[in-house]
């Protein structure tokens, strides 16, 4: 978590998510670009061009001043760009978001994406339609932690890692246990069945004999959830145990995408208090 990015439209929701990169910055040592873009409608004619392009340069000078007074306000808070803190800085660009984050982490260094999350419903797909942090999931292979307007104070005392005993889970870990280590988390991975038994309680056994042999000195447990439907097993084990952050892998077939179907999204009882720590499998 050295070089963090967290793409602002200065709104409520994006306060919220900034919160959560400067906790992590402060804690990490690392770095912390604030990021605004804006970009041209598509115009037909010179004359709408003309007023675009005015337009334009309001929005950057209005944006540049916005961003500067954040970055003055997180140094005079915070402590940023002093001796022994945590470095930051703005980026203000015409361009698009999904673009520009992509050539940023891929380019430039940044593994982190901070953004906040739209959305009033219960389910959690709903949090990110509306914004742009559908498109940056979808389109940027970068480890993204999605927080919502209603999250509470950053908290990374307890994060829970949704697994279903998946080979890449453990190249997932690694990134969790790379944020929890920061914070001296306790570590929860919970599995979800509609029915335990012996069978699912051995598999359960086995997979907690790798990850610790994988990560021997680490604070990890292993927990299964007895529950027919796994959004809501993981929303209750979250809310009873506290959680600070859900972690989940995002891969194209599994877990995560029945996850995000559309007929599980439908039932889905997230709230819009989770924040969500997206990782990306290597394929």
């Amino acid at each position: 978590m050295k070089k963090i990015l967290c793409p602002t439209d200065f709104s409520p929701t994006a306060t919220k998510a900034l919160e959560y990169a400067i906790y992590i910055a402060k804690q990490s040592g690392g770095h912390l670009t604030v990021l605004h873009v804006v970009h041209l409608p598509i115009v037909d004619t010179s004359e709408t061009a003309l007023v675009a392009g005015e337009l334009l340069g309001e929005q950057l000078r209005d944006a540049g001043e916005r961003l500067k007074a954040q970055v003055m306000q997180i140094e005079e808070r915070y402590g940023a760009n002093r001796a022994g803190s945590f470095t930051c800085d703005y980026l203000l660009k015409e361009a698009l978001l999904t673009d520009l984050t992509e050539h940023l982490t891929k380019n430039e260094g940044y593994d982190l994406v901070v953004m906040g999350t739209t959305g009033g419903g219960s389910a959690l797909e709903e949090l990110l339609i509306g914004s742009n942090t559908e498109a940056v999931v979808d389109e940027v292979k970068c480890t993204l932690l999605a927080v919502p307007a209603k999250a509470a104070a950053p908290d990374f005392s307890n994060i829970i890692y949704a697994t279903d005993y998946a080979d890449d889970d453990l190249n997932a870990l690694r990134t969790v246990v790379e944020l929890g280590s920061l914070f001296n988390s306790q570590i929860d991975m919970v599995h979800v069945v509609k029915e335990t038994g012996v069978e699912e309680n051995t598999r359960a056994e086995r997979f907690l004999d790798s990850v610790k042999g994988t990560f021997p000195d680490v604070p990890l447990q292993m927990h299964v959830v007895e529950n027919k439907r796994r959004d809501e097993g993981l929303s209750s084990y979250f809310t009873q145990h506290q959680g600070g952050v859900m972690a989940i892998l995002r891969r194209h077939k599994g877990f995560f995408a029945e996850l995000f179907s559309q007929s599980l999204a439908d039932r889905m009882t997230y709230q819009a208090e989770i924040p969500l720590l997206i990782l990306h499998d290597r394929k």
